[in-house]
């Protein structure tokens, strides 16, 4: 088990992953949150006038962090902005459990107002999401803002360094410490206070006449993901009354549902909020509106037991950079709480991560619906 204190400069937090569970092995934090906290303790950069934007944490750490060090000076709570639900629980879990107040989140979609003069910029992997809120960013930082990147060292490579430079202009770096490096920058000019539209990019899918636009935060946001596209091959026949697209992205299955059982009632569930956003965009702009509701969630929770006859389900294997088949495996268990006495969850996923042994943990009958050479369809019953 990982224990969850947090030592920085500011003092000890109790900060956990959302959500807990009593033998967790990964931490909510790394060396990287760490070193960024210790560097604006020893700098003294907080104020009462200090303006702070944290961009990309996971779980609220640092944000929890800088709130309990601007308490005392009474200076402003910092704003959290993500394109996750789970930081969004995270932070007002680790907030209420340390008694601090919970910092201001805003979704991805949405930019945050300023003018900010400390940026924390965790770099997200997606160099599209990069480059989209660095240019939201920019108009609503005042000058001399300081912008600081904690990266672990293995997360850094020559290509991602240039593209930071080719955002922000001259960088410079910290020392190492516990494999962790900042990295900094400068914003010279003074922030405009209107920022660009968040990017988008528009596709379509000529086989199912559909047409699709995406926030750049969303997997898959260019072309259809082979997975999705297997799904689709091997579609389910039905009729169902009531159908759940888990871990929705882009809203795809959830509008092939729709018009595939035009009398079902469609719900997706993500827990990226531009995911949300751009379902729900698609679900209109494809006259499936009435019929799709899409929601910020994680997975199932809070979802009605035994209240929907199909669940499909492309998983991911891992969030962000840690790699894993932890969500999997909720996405699986709540599916089974969820599903009617015969309802079916049908999943994609590729050969290697063995779904079919795992899926036996809950469900009676797995059986393989569909072969491809990467991937694997699958359904259970319960």
């Amino acid at each position: 088990m990982i224990p969850p204190v947090m030592m920085s400069a500011f003092g000890e937090l109790d900060i956990r992953r959302v959500p807990f569970t009593r033998k967790e092995m990964l931490s909510a934090f790394d060396q990287a949150d760490l070193l960024a906290l210790d560097y604006l303790k020893t700098q003294s950069l907080l104020s009462t006038n200090s303006a702070v934007l944290v961009v990309n944490e996971t779980f609220g750490a640092m944000t929890c962090g800088i709130t309990q060090a601007l308490l005392p000076l009474q200076g402003p709570l910092p704003v959290l902005w993500s394109d996750s639900h789970m930081a969004h629980l995270g932070l007002q879990q680790n907030a209420g459990a340390n008694g601090l107040p919970t910092a201001c989140f805003v979704q991805a979609q949405n930019t945050p107002q300023g003018p900010f003069n400390i940026v924390i910029l965790r770099l997200p992997k997606s160099h599209a999401l990069l480059c989209d809120q660095v240019q939201r960013m920019l108009p609503q930082l005042a000058p001399g803002a300081v912008i600081i990147m904690p990266v672990m060292v293995k997360h850094i490579d020559n290509a991602l360094y240039q593209l930071l430079e080719s955002l922000f202009g001259p960088l410079t770096t910290s020392l190492a410490r516990k494999k962790a490096r900042l990295i900094f920058a400068i914003n010279d000019l003074a922030g405009a206070g209107d920022s660009p539209k968040p990017q988008e990019n528009f596709w379509s899918i000529p086989s199912l006449a559909l047409s699709l636009q995406h926030f750049s935060g969303v997997f898959g946001r260019t072309k259809l993901d082979p997975g999705a596209q297997v799904l689709l091959d091997q579609f389910p026949q039905g009729p169902y009354s009531c159908v759940i697209d888990l871990g929705c992205g882009n809203g795809v299955q959830a509008i092939a549902a729709a018009k595939k059982w035009p009398n079902a009632r469609v719900i997706g569930y993500d827990e990226s909020y531009m995911s949300v956003a751009s379902a729900t965009i698609n679900a209109a702009n494809n006259e499936v509106a009435e019929q799709c509701k899409f929601i910020a969630n994680d997975c199932l929770t809070n979802v009605g037991p035994q209240t929907a006859d199909l669940i499909l389900c492309n998983p991911p294997f891992h969030q962000e950079r840690v790699v894993g088949d932890q969500i999997a495996m909720r996405m699986f268990a709540q599916s089974a709480q969820v599903l009617t006495q015969n309802g079916e969850l049908w999943v994609v996923g590729n050969r290697h991560l063995g779904y079919h042994a795992k899926l036996k943990r809950w469900f009676r009958q797995v059986e393989q619906i569909g072969a491809h050479p990467k991937f694997v369809v699958l359904k259970a019953k319960l």
